[in-house]
């Protein structure tokens, strides 16, 4: 195997570390939004309940 050879498979191999620290990033960054959005659909929930409970008893 030749130097040039081995380069090549260093290089691959720093790339493909690179891209599965990006994959991760991005997992997180998503895990991190559904979080929110589900916070934002409960807050939501509940001020709809609370409106209505309010134009039931107003």
């Amino acid at each position: 195997m030749s130097i040039t050879n081995i380069e090549n498979i260093v290089r691959i191999a720093r790339q493909q570390m690179s891209q599965r620290d990006i994959n991760e990033s991005l997992l997180k960054a998503v895990v991190e939004l559904v979080g929110e959005v589900k916070r934002l659909d409960d807050e939501v929930r509940r001020v709809r309940r609370d409106a209505q409970v309010g134009r039931r008893f107003g």
